[in-house]
């Protein structure tokens, strides 16, 4: 079983686009590299096109695994949140962080989510948090698929 993580910015454009590119690099890695779990962390306009997208190819694919991994413990219980996640995901899992001061939480759970995988599919065009889980990916040497890039 290999794993692929997803890093990319909040705010995407053209995302119809992306979302091509992003559709065929999921399916190769399924195909091509025995990839079956994928880690989301649920946040911005890349992380939700990821999971959208994961969730349309188990229709195909229905032995992949679709995670939301968990930046902060949960406080509520049965919210909007909390089932629109049961929708698209297929669990949630909560890295053991819970001692890591807030402020660094998104970090740590990005390095967590590198540190389990073998891949990183990223939308990275500038600075930010997702390029530092980017590099993070590079010096923890995964295979790293940057949909922003230009061929």
């Amino acid at each position: 079983m290999k794993t692929c993580s997803f890093a990319g910015h909040a705010n995407i454009f053209n995302k119809e686009e992306f979302k091509i590119r992003l559709k065929n690099e999921i399916i190769n890695l399924i195909e091509n590299k025995n990839v079956t779990t994928f880690y989301s962390g649920g946040k911005g306009d890349f992380d939700w096109l990821c999971a959208n997208t994961l969730k349309e190819i188990k229709k195909d694919y229905p032995f992949i695994k679709s995670y939301l991994v968990r930046a902060y413990m949960p406080t509520r219980k049965d919210s909007y949140e909390e089932d629109l996640y049961k929708q698209i995901f297929d669990s949630t899992i909560y890295p053991e962080i819970e001692n890591i001061p807030r402020r660094l939480a998104i970090l740590k759970r990005n390095e967590w989510m590198i540190n389990n995988s073998n891949f990183l599919i990223a939308y990275v065009k500038y600075d930010g948090g997702a390029l530092k889980t980017l590099k993070y990916g590079e010096r923890r040497n995964i295979e790293i698929i940057n949909i922003a890039e230009v061929d």
